[in-house]
């Protein structure tokens, strides 16, 4: 079950992490940029959540460590300039409001949303056929699938804040799914 759902306050709290992260993903979506407000909000509400749900010190250590772990899982994507600051921001004031092994289990749904997002990315740019052949060669060679494809003139960066977002939501509210427990 979500922690989310065991009061009206960790509900209302459940609200406010889900209502910030859709702002957020229509930002990313409009235009390829995640507010810094949004993820200072985010991150402060986090630690508010977390304390209020927990003990002070409890509450300080799981929003601190949940942040850190969403740090250090996208960071080096950010290194390879496979992702933007903002996503890796995002991602790591959300964690402030999971448990750090929710948080990985986030990170995994985010990168598997995110491969959906790149294939539907990928059909936009350069059309079905291309993107079939091009990911039929890469399942016999995956160093294929390592060699970028130039974005089309007019064609804009994929919005990974919505992976992030549909892999942090889904976690949240439906930890069970992951087997995860409370």
């Amino acid at each position: 079950m979500s922690e989310f759902l065991t009061s009206p306050s960790a509900m209302f709290g459940g609200g406010c992490f889900t209502a910030i992260l859709v702002a957020v993903s229509i930002s990313d979506i409009r235009s390829r940029r995640i507010p810094n407000r949004a993820v200072v909000a985010l991150a402060v509400l986090g630690v508010v959540y977390s304390v209020s749900a927990l003990s002070l010190w409890a509450g300080l250590g799981r929003a601190v460590l949940g942040m850190l772990v969403g740090f250090a899982l996208w960071i080096p994507f950010y290194a390879l300039r496979m992702l933007g600051a903002g996503d890796v921001k995002l991602f790591a004031a959300a964690g402030c409001w999971l448990a750090p092994s929710h948080v990985l289990g986030a990170a995994l749904l985010s990168a598997l949303a995110g491969g959906v997002l790149s294939v539907i990315g990928l059909v936009l740019a350069h059309g079905f056929g291309l993107t079939t052949l091009r990911v039929a060669h890469g399942l016999r060679d995956p160093r294929t699938l390592a060699t970028p494809l130039a974005i089309p003139a007019g064609r804009r960066t994929l919005p990974y804040g919505l992976a992030m977002t549909v892999g942090l939501l889904v976690t949240a509210w439906f930890p069970h799914w992951l087997g995860l427990g409370k």
